[in-house]
């Protein structure tokens, strides 16, 4: 009876949803700078990201730039002067929250049009289903933000606790 309580204890524990944390370099080797072939170069590369909640994208760039948060309207806009959690050395970390966020450089405002802007999507779930873009105010449409898959199990503590007491009570 001990043993299985310690082998059902050992399998919960090997359940139990995981979250492990991943840093991404924004743009890897390019870094946060105007991309040389357009506006879909961060697109491109968040595609190639599946990001969760509590991942933290880093930002490298050269003196003088400029990094910080804004609204889905500002961002379509290319408008920082509004921008949150605002960061002008590099590198630049941002610790993801679920939902959505969308990412500009501040100091010139050429460099946003340019393409110098970054939308993804932190997901708490295993969805890899994007939202519909919107329209913003400015008539600029951004891009959808890239949606995160997880890796983690779902199976819960709870039910193998269960499925113990159920055990434990036949034996």
């Amino acid at each position: 009876m001990a043993y299985l309580v310690v082998v059902i204890v050992v399998v919960a524990t090997a359940l139990a949803p995981v979250s492990t944390a991943k840093t991404y370099i924004v743009g890897d080797s390019l870094g946060w700078t105007v991309p040389p072939y357009g506006d879909v170069a961060y697109a491109d590369w968040a595609a190639k990201h599946k990001f969760m909640a509590g991942d933290v994208l880093v930002f490298n760039f050269t003196s003088g730039h400029s990094v910080g948060t804004v609204s889905f309207e500002d961002f379509g806009d290319c408008n920082g002067d509004r921008a949150l959690n605002v960061k002008v050395s590099s590198p630049a970390n941002y610790t993801l929250d679920a939902g959505d966020t969308y990412f500009i450089c501040l100091n010139y405002d050429d460099h946003c049009i340019q393409g110098q802007q970054l939308a993804v999507r932190a997901s708490t779930t295993g969805s890899t289903s994007s939202p519909s873009p919107k329209s913003s105010p400015g008539g600029n449409t951004p891009p959808s933000p890239v949606q995160g898959s997880s890796a983690t199990r779902a199976i819960s503590t709870s039910f193998l606790i269960s499925i113990f007491l159920v055990i434990t009570n036949f034996c």
